[in-house]
């Protein structure tokens, strides 16, 4: 009888365990589809804006050049920027501050790590609970960090801005996050955003000529500003479309297994009973035939 009641408990735990996976995947279908479209519509106009980001602090760093070989004595310039730069890299994990998004996490920790390891001059900055544990576990190079963290969901301006405050200083920012390829891909990027390098690394430096209205300080002012901004809120939002599509994968997964396991409680279950069943008709067997003697 304690096999039978144990096996009726694991019966139950494992159809709670179900229903709980099928409400996670339910609801990350709901979200994802929610944001699939706007996220891939912003991504195309913002990789081609930051082509032309890459452009303006080109033209803004020809013009400086060309400035400075007019005067007797040239400066040496570590910065072409209308901003105020400290000068460093800074590289920034996106994780997230709760679990069961499948291995996506996992995949942009270990891009992040390796670039981390790579760039010797480089300061990190993690976000996310999750991201922390991570790296304080895994990393073997613990490098000094700076903690944030914002929701996993529902991202405003005002919880991102502390953020942003502080990553602006940098000259260069490389931001480490998952993108959503399709339902069953996610993928982890590395993403330079403040104009130092186009989005395609691969592709030969382009020499375009533009005229500037009203000037080209502010025309560059504008992108590491507002455009800076919107490139770093549109990881964001990569980030959380691409654990939806993993959570969905790792739950869809979960299910396929659970449902193995409740199958094979089922068949314990019915061999338990029937070993019962069969105990039962041995001791009446044993009783009559004892009765007869």
């Amino acid at each position: 009888m304690s096999t039978k009641l144990k096996l009726a408990d694991e019966l139950y735990a494992a159809n709670g365990m179900r229903f709980l996976a099928q409400a996670y995947e339910q609801i990350s279908v709901f979200k994802m589809q929610k944001i699939r479209r706007s996220v891939l519509k912003t991504r195309d106009f913002l990789d081609r804006l930051s082509d032309v980001f890459f452009d303006v602090k080109g033209s803004y760093k020809d013009k400086i050049i060309a400035l400075i070989k007019k005067k007797k004595h040239v400066p040496t310039v570590n910065s072409f920027s209308t901003l105020p730069k400290n000068g460093k890299s800074v590289a920034v994990f996106l994780s997230a501050n709760t679990r069961l998004y499948g291995d996506i996490i996992s995949k942009v920790f270990q891009s992040f790590k390796e670039y981390a390891n790579t760039q010797s001059e480089v300061e990190l900055v993690i976000v996310g609970k999750l991201g922390r544990e991570i790296y304080d576990k895994e990393s073997s190079s613990k490098k000094a960090y700076e903690y944030f963290e914002i929701p996993d969901n529902d991202v405003s301006f005002a919880q991102l801005e502390p953020l942003i405050a502080k990553i602006l200083d940098y000259q260069k920012v490389t931001v480490f996050y998952g993108q959503f390829v399709n339902v069953l891909n996610q993928s982890a990027q590395g993403q330079e955003i403040t104009g130092e390098q186009p989005v395609d690394d691969k592709q030969v430096q382009r020499q375009v000529h533009f005229l500037f209205e009203p000037s080209l300080e502010n025309i560059l002012n504008f992108f590491e500003t507002q455009i800076f901004t919107s490139a770093f809120k549109q990881t964001v939002h990569e980030a959380q479309l691409a654990r939806y599509a993993s959570r969905i994968n790792a739950m869809e997964e979960a299910l396929v297994n659970i449902d193995k396991r409740i199958k094979n409680i089922k068949y314990l279950k019915l061999r338990a009973q029937k070993d019962i069943q069969n105990k039962k008709l041995q001791q009446t067997i044993a009783g009559i035939s004892l009765w007869g003697g």
